[in-house]
């Protein structure tokens, strides 16, 4: 296959990926994947993306433009090299990521006032008090600022009781049933997630970093831990 043929290809095979990152750089690879790629959960129905992009847009009070999707549901298979054999399935979710500088700025702020709730001093005496903060909480707050000062807000990196985590997953429990009412094919009927990018240079630079890791795992090489939240275990 001819050098630039490959990154118009739209749906590739785990083989032409490992191609496709030794050829082009990750920014190239997440330019076109964000803006000239119809996510391969909607392959063959465009026209329901549009619809799916205004179901979001109409929720957060944002521009359909501003509406990508990301992770398998985008590529049509996991990014990650052990796993890049795995194709996009109905049990996977709809990794929806939101550019606008408004909402993630809200709901940055939204999470540091539940910062500020774990973490304020007690003035009650003459010398101020720092509480003790729970290895959890510090956990949260860990994850929060490791993608928030890249430009990338991610409810799931608070505490289930976070009330901007709360508002924002009850916003796409709606739109989850908004989308089945859509009559998608049986394809595109799975869980909606998201995130919010600060600015598409930041949503851009957070998807190819995704990419130089995978070329990194392609390749054999050191990778850093990703930084990710996780499930929070239930107490027996």
């Amino acid at each position: 296959m001819a050098k630039g043929s490959l990154l118009a290809t739209p749906y590739l095979t785990a083989d032409e990926w490992r191609s496709l990152v030794e050829e082009f750089s990750p920014e190239a690879i997440a330019h076109k994947l964000l803006l000239s790629h119809v996510p391969f959960v909607f392959r063959d129905e465009p026209l329901k993306f549009a619809l799916f992009r205004k179901t979001i847009a109409d929720a957060f009070n944002v521009e359909p433009t501003s509406i990508f999707i990301v992770g398998s549901a985008m590529a049509g298979r996991s990014l990650k090299a052990n796993f890049i054999n795995k194709e996009y399935s109905t049990d996977s979710d709809f990794d929806t990521l939101i550019i606008s500088e408004h909402l993630f700025t809200s709901y940055v702020m939204k999470s540091l006032a539940w910062v500020k709730d774990v973490t304020m001093p007690d003035y009650s005496s003459k010398i101020p008090k720092s509480p003790t903060i729970s290895s959890e909480d510090s956990k949260h707050i860990g994850w929060l600022a490791s993608h928030a000062y890249k430009g990338i807000w991610r409810p799931d990196s608070l505490p289930h009781t976070s009330e901007a985590r709360i508002e924002f997953f009850e916003k796409f429990a709606d739109v989850s049933l908004k989308t089945l009412g859509l009559q998608l094919s049986e394809d595109t009927v799975a869980k909606v997630n998201g995130r919010v990018a600060r600015a598409f240079e930041d949503a851009v630079k957070d998807l190819a970093s995704s990419i130089a890791r995978l070329r990194k795992e392609f390749r054999g090489e050191k990778v850093e831990p990703e930084v990710l939240p996780v499930a929070e275990e239930k107490a027996a």
